[in-house]
């Protein structure tokens, strides 16, 4: 069968599958399957919502597939739409509630091979914008240094949204953002 087509139970050769006990087979050494990721504020059958301690990065959110895998092409099909299903709610909760320029959705992987989204506020007096927040500010397109105003600019901003963290939080437990069936 192609790979790309796996999911769960249709093939081994991407996902960890069921274990004995009828959960998902997790991976000890991965960060994402040894504990949360950050603050919980969801939890599904699934995936958690979790709030990342990234003090430059206030607001910056991930949501985790609970089972140990890699790429989002390990899920099925309707595992990878209820997964997309719950990005895009968190995004609408957040431009609600932070009212950023920007928001940054990314599944990358390459530090922490476990699936996981992150949904990043942005705005543009961020240090690396319009770069990702992965980039140096040093080598952000068009500036050769950050200035001393933007760099008070990034850091009122980083303030004034944690200020607003509370808020962004009580939104995201409120049962009605997720679908039936997710619980808390």
């Amino acid at each position: 069968m192609d790979a790309r087509l796996c999911g769960r139970g249709e093939c081994g050769r991407h996902r960890a599958g069921l274990g004995l006990s009828g959960g998902y087979v997790s991976d000890p050494t991965c960060p994402l399957c040894a504990t949360d990721g950050g603050e919980v504020l969801h939890r599904a059958p699934s995936w958690r919502l979790v709030l990342a301690d990234e003090p430059d990065w206030p607001g910056l959110l991930r949501i985790i597939w609970n089972e140990h895998v890699a790429e989002l092409s390990d899920l099925s099909e309707p595992e990878a739409q209820a997964l997309m299903a719950a990005v895009r709610q968190v995004e609408r909760v957040l431009r609600d509630t932070l009212s950023p320029d920007k928001v940054n959705v990314a599944s990358l992987g390459n530090q922490v091979p476990h699936l996981h989204v992150h949904i990043v506020p942005r705005w543009r007096d961020d240090l690396t914008f319009p770069g990702s927040i992965w980039t140096r500010p040093e080598s952000v397109p068009n500036e050769k240094t950050i200035s001393l105003d933007r760099g008070a600019a990034a850091l009122v901003r980083r303030q004034l949204t944690a200020l607003r963290i509370p808020a962004l939080r009580m939104a995201l437990l409120r049962s009605d953002n997720f679908p039936p069936g997710h619980s808390h």
